[in-house]
């Protein structure tokens, strides 16, 4: 019992560059409001960029919700997984955990694609499909935005 979600983006630079733009975005930059979904307005202990296998960080969302986040797998320049708990807020009684993971193939000479999937399993089977209509309604605009965010900062000169 879970509810999946994945978003793909396409960037103009190489596998390694998105990757490493990816792991150093700022968490209060990269998630903002969407809609009715809150943005990341504090992070509290590991901040960016995720390096190690057990980095924890405590992110508090603009709706005063807070979630926890441990990076639990990283193969630099193709790929890093985290694993989210601790939900409060509207979500706590809808999500006991979820796992998100990052993939970056590289697909041209300067072209790599981006694929995010998540991973939620409800905190019961009463909770599921209120919580696959809010994945899959609101979760796909939200993680694109900052999946074209990501896209802008590996693409730009600078």
């Amino acid at each position: 019992m879970t509810v999946q979600l994945t978003v793909c983006e396409n960037v103009n630079a190489r596998a390694r560059t998105v990757f490493d733009t990816a792991v150093a975005f700022d968490a209060r930059t990269l998630i903002q409001k969407t809609g009715i979904m809150p943005g990341i307005v504090d992070v509290a202990g590991h901040d960016a960029p995720w390096v190690n296998v057990g980095e924890t960080r405590r992110h508090t969302l603009s709706d005063n919700s807070s979630v926890r986040e441990e990076l639990i797998s990283i193969t630099p320049g193709k790929s890093f997984a985290y694993r989210l708990t601790d939900f409060t807020g509207s979500l706590a009684p809808l999500v006991r955990g979820a796992r998100a993971d990052w993939h970056f193939t590289q697909i041209g000479q300067e072209k790599t694609k981006i694929e995010w999937t998540y991973v939620f399993t409800p905190t019961s089977a009463i909770a599921e499909p209120i919580l696959w209509f809010i994945v899959k309604l609101f979760w796909p605009k939200y993680l694109k935005n900052a999946l074209e965010r990501v896209k802008e900062k590996a693409e730009s000169p600078t």
